[in-house]
């Protein structure tokens, strides 16, 4: 049960966050997907988790790009 809210957040919620940082959705996308891969190990669980995480990463883009397009950054 862990696995799944956590393929369903953490996606969302690392984009929006690394986007406030890095000011980009191409250094945002990279962080995200690499800390999704190695340090949650979406790869070792099931097929159908990555299928979960990847909604939830389109989500967080386009919400990060409304906040890019808000506060551009610096």
């Amino acid at each position: 049960m862990s696995e799944i809210l956590l393929a369903l957040f953490a996606p969302f919620l690392l984009m929006v966050i690394t986007t406030r940082v890095t000011f980009s959705l191409v250094g945002a996308s990279i962080v995200t997907w690499m800390v999704i891969l190695s340090v949650i190990s979406v790869y070792d669980k099931p097929w159908w988790l990555l299928l979960i995480a990847i909604p939830s990463f389109a989500a967080g883009v386009l919400i990060a790009k409304k906040v890019l397009i808000k506060r551009p950054g610096m």
